[in-house]
């Protein structure tokens, strides 16, 4: 199997666009309403240089995962969305994606992370945790919708 790789990338790029469309199919199957992410009003230009930045996975020829992150405040990004293709996950992608996240975010200047997921991604929650992140409130107040997890990053420097 080719190594995965993680590079920049412009956030309506074709190879996002496929994997967003994978993410939202899978929330849909799991019975998830939409009320985050793009729904939730965050536009591509959100995740774009020199406020954001958007990663996606390569194998190959094969586009495997993406995250954005945003810058929320001058001290704090925001860890916007992070899917990894089920064709991929396992061998540590997850957390390298993640890794690879939080570094952007103190590239933005960043000394706090903050991560919403939703309840599509509960088997992360444990890498979360394991990551230093810690949960700090219920998605929009709905238990159902997923958690808020904040981390101290380094400081940018």
């Amino acid at each position: 199997m080719p190594e995965i790789t993680l590079r920049s990338a412009a956030a309506d790029s074709p190879e996002s666009v496929v994997l967003l469309a994978a993410y939202e199919a899978e929330l849909v199957s799991l019975g998830v309403t939409l009320n985050h992410g793009w729904a939730g009003g965050v536009t591509p230009s959100q995740l774009a240089p020199p406020l954001g930045a958007w990663l996606v996975g390569w194998r190959g020829e094969d586009a495997v995962a993406c995250g954005g992150v945003r810058l929320l405040s001058p001290e704090v990004c925001e860890i916007k969305r992070m899917y990894v293709d089920p064709s991929a996950r396992g061998a540590g992608l997850a957390r390298r994606l993640l890794t690879a996240l939080e570094g952007a975010g103190v590239d933005l200047g960043a000394r706090i992370a903050r991560l919403d997921t939703g309840r599509d991604m509960a088997p992360a929650v444990g890498l979360y945790r394991a990551s230093g992140y810690v949960e700090i409130e219920d998605y929009n107040g709905n238990p159902d919708a997923g958690w808020w997890f904040e981390k101290q990053l380094s400081a940018a420097g």
